[in-house]
């Protein structure tokens, strides 16, 4: 199974949204102001994301943004640009007030890649309520209250049996797979933020896949986000 989504659906995923944020904001009146909320989900390779991800996104009828989609509009620079451009000046001015103090508060590094992920999410919740997978999420919301911040996890072997089944690999592929997934997703969270993404107390919600299955995840996030008032 493939995380990459094809150039092609990228574009016309992003020119929806850039079109839909931007018929939403004219139809707003410049007085009203409209909370959005998130989910951020962390996760161990090969713990089910697989089915809980896609479950989570039909029950909240939330777009999720994955790694695919935010490295594609990352690494476009008229693709950002247009991003951001469907904020009002306002907002944009309060997205870059809020990359300075991520920065100044040590929170992500002064790198290029990173600013640009920091302020495609800051556009994103700023504009709808979604889901967004991996990439520092947590770290980068980590102050905001509007939302989320869940972990999923699961021990090796069964994310190895997982990854098996799901990518037809035998036992010594899936396990060579599992760590190196493992180890680059962790990389990027050092490089990028100089932390440790196991902290448990960086996540509101951590699930153990192996024993709580996605029907019963999902269930605990709605009643959680219904108790917080995010539920939409």
């Amino acid at each position: 199974m493939s995380n990459v989504i094809p150039q092609s659906i990228a574009e016309e995923i992003i020119a929806e949204k850039i079109k839909e944020w931007n018929e939403k904001r004219k139809d707003l009146k410049q007085s009203q102001t409209e909370t959005h909320h998130f989910i951020t989900i962390a996760r161990d390779f090969g713990c089910h994301e697989e089915e809980i991800v896609p479950q989570l996104e039909k029950n909240l009828g939330w777009k999720v943004y994955g790694k695919s989609l935010l490295n594609h509009i990352a690494e476009r620079e008229e693709l950002s640009r247009s991003f951001l451009e469907t904020l009002d000046e306002k907002k944009r001015t309060q997205v870059d007030d809020w990359v300075n103090y991520l920065i100044h508060s040590g929170a992500v590094l002064q790198k290029d890649y990173v600013l640009r992920i920091t302020r495609l999410m800051e556009a994103i919740v700023r504009n709808e309520n979604a889901i967004l997978l991996g990439r520092g999420a947590n770290f980068i919301l980590k102050e905001r209250k509007e939302g989320l911040r869940i972990k999923l996890t699961a021990p090796f072997d069964d994310r190895v049996k997982n990854i098996m089944e799901v990518r037809g690999l035998n036992s010594i592929g899936a396990q060579q797979l599992v760590r190196k997934m493992d180890l680059e997703r962790n990389e990027f969270i050092e490089a990028y933020f100089k932390t440790d993404s196991t902290i448990a107390s960086e996540y509101d919600l951590a699930f153990n896949t192996s024993v709580i299955n996605r029907g019963l995840i999902c269930e605990t996030v709605k009643f959680v986000m219904k108790e917080k008032g995010f539920t939409p």
